[in-house]
């Protein structure tokens, strides 16, 4: 008999990066998916459950799994901070709480690179022991962290539970969708002034290949994954053909905050204070315990970006050219 996986957030963007290798896998019988949003369907080992993270009823679902990916986080910004603080924070808790009532085998958490917060000061290759820093103006990176400690405090009263944590680089690809790839899609823009910033990437590929090996190998413990480098911020910018204003911090951080506001935009300061800072962590602890190595540099990463996105305006123009000429 095959094992059986839970994951949480089964319908985001780190879940589709490592369904494929699961539904491949010959040793997974089942997988138990769950989410607040309707199951997008395209895996026949998946029984699927339409639930919120913080729901008492979850506990029972993990019963007889053997490992849970705990995916689901709120990673684009919403104006309800207090139910972003719900999910993320009492939501993880709960999910640990039922992993350790059915004695599962293990457990895979991703948390992310932002836990080494984002200051000018910041120092690059960042391994698993730097310290973590919170950043007073970003739920995200305070949330993380919190997370973190909650988890690494609680398992440790449960050894017999193999815990993994993968603190991911900014996920990227040709199936990119969400409020980063938003940020790009306006012809102008704005950054600090005299601001270098550089973003460490993870491709979609070498993320899946990434969680997939935290299931086939058991590696207890923290974990950095990213590329081997980073690009220039105004880099990705020019590329996506975006003109850059500068502005001082200053004023920038109260314009994003408005913008969010109402509408225009998809994040506020909090997030432009994590993508003016370089944050950068080193992988060479997961490449040696694994083997794994990064199939994609962030430049090959962020330009699949590009390259899928630039398909999909050409076909979109040849649909609505065709249809304007069968008219």
């Amino acid at each position: 008999m095959g094992k059986i996986v839970a994951i949480t957030g089964i319908n985001s963007y780190f879940a589709s990066t490592l369904l494929p290798r699961l539904q491949a896998d010959p040793e997974i019988e089942k997988i138990i998916g769950m989410d607040v949003s309707p199951w997008r369907g395209g895996y026949s080992k998946v029984e699927f459950f339409r639930k919120d993270v913080c729901s008492s009823g979850i506990e029972k679902l993990f019963a007889g799994v053997d490992t849970v990916y705990h995916l689901a986080f709120i990673v684009g910004e919403i104006k309800d901070k207090e139910k972003t603080s719900r999910i993320n924070i009492e939501g993880s808790k709960n999910i640990f709480k039922a992993c350790v009532n059915n004695r599962v085998r293990k457990v895979i958490y991703t948390s992310s690179n932002t836990v080494y917060g984002a200051y000018r000061e910041n120092i690059l290759h960042h391994t698993e022991e730097s310290p973590l820093y919170k950043n007073k103006e970003s739920y995200y990176n305070q949330n993380k962290i919190e997370v973190e400690e909650f988890v690494n405090g609680f398992f440790a009263d449960h050894p017999e539970i193999i815990l993994t944590v993968i603190r991911a680089a900014l996920l990227f690809g040709p199936n990119t969708k969400n409020m980063f790839s938003k940020l790009l899609e306006p012809k102008v823009t704005a950054m600090p002034i005299g601001s270098a910033a550089h973003i460490h990437f993870i491709h979609e590929e070498d993320l899946g290949d990434a969680l997939h090996i935290a299931f086939a190998k058991d590696l207890p413990g923290i974990y950095n994954v990213g590329a081997d480098d980073a690009v220039s911020a105004r880099w990705t910018f020019h590329q996506a053909d975006t003109k850059i204003i500068p502005l001082p911090m200053s004023l920038l951080k109260p314009a994003a905050n408005l913008m969010f506001k109402v509408g225009l935009s998809p994040a506020g300061a909090g997030w432009v204070i994590m993508a003016c800072n370089t944050i950068f962590s080193s992988n060479r602890k997961f490449r040696e315990a694994t083997g794994w190595t990064p199939k994609y540099s962030s430049e090959e990463t962020f330009r699949s970006f590009l390259d899928a996105n630039q398909k999909v305006k050409e076909d979109a123009f040849r649909r609505s050219y065709v249809a304007f000429i069968w008219k």
